[in-house]
């Protein structure tokens, strides 16, 4: 018998024990409640559909799942709806609706939250004992009704309690818990502070004595901002009194060991925008960094986030759903240049995969990713978009293998630019095949004959007026400092509609540098830099591309780091034709003295005509020839560099050289 009891008192406490441990405690509900939203305006007003918003439907609950949320709270007012007298029955069809709502969250696995709101009488009238046997009243017939729902049903005692003393307010939420627990003993309750329900009035609260509440406040601050519309918001001094907000509040959860639930936040959509994004953005980032479970507020009007019956979400939810601690922050836009949006941004995840870059028109309603880069990029140049457009971009971390994390959106007007003509650097095409040397792209400029990350030349070298680094290595000028996302562009003339073996001569001390080449619409392969143990001393890359013949744009695009420094790019035949130019036919120049140049070639083939250009391009000498051998006067001509272009035959072929 004794063995008997033994077992029996075993299989008791067991089963005690298994319940206990299944009971949803508040902190592992705040763990589950990450990303939540308001259904406001909606069963708060005099009546439903009452003010600016059309009767819920259940398919707002599809769109709040599929969009990642896990938490809902509903506003209830109940006043309109409840008899004023004993015995305070509240309507059958207004318990019935705010079930339907409640049944249509929890069956997609929402947790939901119900409260009284707008309730403004009991506020207003709390020491007459009537009015608060009432507002006891709604809650008992709440508590009743719902007592078998789901754990994921959470009540709130009371919106705002703007009018209730501290001391009136702590009384209520102790009574009305009291009442609550009589059907539902393990139900979660949340409980606020007394006048708006601000940060500061929670620390005030008294805690009541229960082990299933959580702690609520509400913040739109500033207010002159978050409230009025007033100014911008998003200095560093901002962000720091925000999250000190933040950090009282945890210190207090930390010291009461009461899980907080942020159950409304936002700004107005009147706000400036940008400062309106960042306002949203580091309430998550906040929330998430101190284990709050927040909601931002959704009112479908001023605060609005789901376009109800559009049945679409405008890009806050992705800031709610999306944003973290480790998302991009410090983000910014300018005009760069003219022709150029300049992103920049710091990176806070070290372990995503790669960097998306999203655009949208202010007339579009969805982004479209226009960049996907390396994982540490903290710069991007979005080169010649559309003129006379509002953009916004975003920031995204992204993960092979997990979800990505996105930076709040920022956008800029992006006006009208001065259009600038694309020339050629020298007076023709360069040839192909032949020889593209790197520092010869077009005339035009930034966003015309190339793009670069700033607007100086490092190098100082040959077009010092150009933003490409260039330098010079002993008469040899190289591109270097060469960035992802840059590019340079020439114009060429393909004389047959071939195959080509390209080479490209590159200098780098590292291995991996990515980069790759256009010629009208024919993309290379992406070449790969290898180490040459230098950053002069070149090695060669290798491709073949098929090329129509004509005259066109070749564009060489940088891709990836490690750094390395670009020479030239070499056009041959596949066939090896003996008519092409190669390195086996070189143009000779020197300087015998300060008043001549002479100009030969290694095979003393007749040079047709001679051009002789300075650094920007343009002719300075032009001499008509049927000989092997030029000379030129250059007496009076500026010490500097110059390129030497000889015609023999269809050929071409070009040298720098230094007039001393």
């Amino acid at each position: 018998m004794r063995i008997l009891c033994f077992i029996l008192s075993v299989f008791i406490i067991t089963v005690a024990s298994n319940v206990s441990d299944a009971q949803l405690a508040p902190w592992e509900a705040v763990s589950q409640m990450q990303k939540g939203i308001n259904l406001g305006n909606t069963l708060e007003p005099p009546y439903e559909a009452g003010w600016n918003n059309p009767k819920a439907e259940e398919y707002y609950f599809d769109l709040y799942q599929e969009a990642g949320f896990d938490v809902v709270r509903i506003p209830v007012r109940w006043d309109n709806h409840t008899l004023t007298s004993f015995p305070y029955t509240i309507g059958s069809g207004w318990l019935n609706r705010v079930e339907q709502l409640v049944d249509w969250g929890l069956s997609r696995g929402l947790y939901i939250v119900i409260n009284s709101h707008h309730d403004n009488w009991i506020k207003e009238n709390y020491n007459d004992a009537d009015t608060r046997e009432r507002f006891d009243s709604i809650w008992s017939q709440i508590a009743t009704r719902f007592m078998d729902k789901s754990e994921k049903l959470i009540f709130e005692v009371l919106n705002e309690p703007h009018g209730l003393t501290k001391l009136q307010n702590d009384d209520m939420h102790q009574r009305i818990i009291s009442i609550i627990r009589k059907t539902n003993p393990t139900r979660i309750i949340i409980f606020q502070g007394h006048n708006w329900g601000g940060s500061s009035e929670l620390l005030q609260a008294a805690i009541p004595d229960d082990e299933y509440v959580m702690g609520s406040f509400h913040s739109y601050d500033p207010y002159l901002f978050g409230l009025e519309g007033q100014g911008t918001w998003g200095s560093v001094y901002d962000i720091n009194e925000l999250q000190d907000k933040f950090i009282s509040v945890k210190q207090w959860s930390d010291e009461n060991s009461i899980p907080v639930f942020l159950g409304e936040f936002g700004a107005l959509k009147s706000c400036d925008y940008n400062s309106r994004m960042k306002h949203y953005r580091y309430y998550v980032q906040f929330s998430r960094e101190y284990g709050f479970s927040a909601c931002a507020w959704d009112d479908g009007g001023d605060f609005r986030i789901m376009e109800r019956q559009q049945k679409y979400w405008n890009e806050i939810k992705d800031i709610l759903i999306y944003c973290s601690p480790l998302s991009p922050e410090n983000f910014n836009l300018e005009v760069y240049q003219d022709s150029i949006i300049k992103l920049t941004w710091k990176n806070n995840a070290a372990d995503n995969d790669s960097i998306f870059i999203e655009r949208r028109k202010s007339t579009e309603t969805t982004y479209q990713k226009i960049a996907s880069t390396d994982a540490d990029l903290t710069v991007f140049h979005d080169v010649k978009p559309d003129t006379n457009f509002t953009y916004h971009y975003r920031v995204i971390a992204h993960y092979n293998d997990s979800t990505d994390i996105y930076s709040h959106p920022q956008r800029i007007f992006f006006p009208g630019y001065k259009i600038r003509e694309r020339e050629l650097f020298l007076d023709e095409p360069t040839s192909i095949p032949g020889i593209v040397e790197a520092e010869n792209f077009d005339k035009g400029g930034e966003g015309i004959g190339y793009h670069d990350s700033d607007k100086k030349n490092d190098g100082g070298a040959y077009r010092p007026e150009e933003a490409v680094d260039i330098f010079n290595s002993d008469g040899n000028y190289l591109i270097f400092n060469a960035l992802p996302g840059e590019w340079y562009e020439y114009t060429v003339d393909v004389k047959h509609e071939r195959t080509y073996d390209v080479v490209a001569n590159v200098a780098s001390t590292f291995v991996g540098g990515k980069f790759l080449l256009e010629v009208g619409n024919v993309v290379s392969d992406t070449l790969e830099a290898v180490a040459s143990g230098s950053w002069v001393n070149t090695t060669s890359v290798s491709t073949s591309m098929k090329l129509k013949a004509g005259e066109q744009i070749m564009r060489l695009s940088i891709l990836s780091t490690p750094a390395f420094n670009i020479d030239n790019i070499v056009f041959e035949l596949q066939s090896n034709s003996p008519q092409i130019a190669t390195e086996k036919n070189k143009l000779v120049a020197f300087q015998p003295d300060n008043s001549s140049l002479i100009v030969t070639n290694s095979n003393n083939c007749i040079i047709e005509k001679i051009n002789l250009y300075n650094i920007t391009g343009s002719v300075v000498k032009l001499v008509q020839n049927n000989e092997s051998r030029v000379e030129l006067a250059i007496e009076g001509l500026p010490r500097g560099v110059y390129i030497v272009k000889a015609s023999i035959g269809k050929k071409h072929f070009t040298k720098k050289i230094i007039i001393h």
